[in-house]
């Protein structure tokens, strides 16, 4: 059985110093997640979904409601929640893990809200979801990127994944790590 992430999760320092907390995704936070997309620049968007989606599709009841439920069997979702100077929280960043066939690789998908990009909170996102993926006993880990997308490049750079060109795309990236 799959070892459970932390259901409070752990506390991450980003660059700036500002602490933010790394935590399963829940059903109750489709409100965040809402807040969270609206942050989001039309180039975040297309880096992360490889096509423009509005905002209005986006937060859609039904898409939050798949977002912030997830199956242990199946994978991970993580956020980065941060406390706003008025104590309500805010999501920052969201991870996901999700085992493919032939159960022994899984894919990792990362988006951190525009004004948030580049304190770490990427990196620390997708070391957590290394951890769990090894913790799970998932072999092989990847994740397909658009190639004009460099902060996602570095992030899994740093994390010791293999950038390769997908065969016959000219647009797109794969980052490639073995865990075994």
């Amino acid at each position: 059985m799959p070892a459970e992430a932390p259901a409070r999760g752990d506390d991450v320092t980003l660059k700036d110093g500002t602490l933010v907390r790394v935590r399963p995704i829940r059903p109750d936070d489709e409100p965040l997640m809402a807040e969270f997309h609206a942050g989001l620049s039309t180039r975040s968007v297309y880096h992360r979904y490889f096509h423009i989606t509005s905002l209005e599709q986006r937060i859609t009841h039904t898409r939050l409601a798949l977002t912030c439920r997830t199956d242990p069997a199946l994978g991970l979702a993580l956020v980065g929640e941060h406390r706003r100077d008025d104590g309500r929280p805010e999501v920052l960043g969201l991870a996901r893990l999700t085992r493919t066939a032939p159960g022994d690789a899984a894919e990792i998908a990362l988006l951190v809200v525009d004004r948030w990009q580049g304190r770490g909170l990427g990196r620390a996102l997708l070391q957590r979801l290394v951890a769990a993926a090894a913790e799970r006993g998932v072999q092989r880990l990847y994740g397909d990127m658009l190639a004009d997308n460099d902060a996602m490049r570095a992030v899994v750079r740093h994390a010791g994944f293999v950038i390769r060109a997908v065969p016959g795309d000219a647009v797109v990236l794969r980052a490639e790590r073995a865990l075994s």
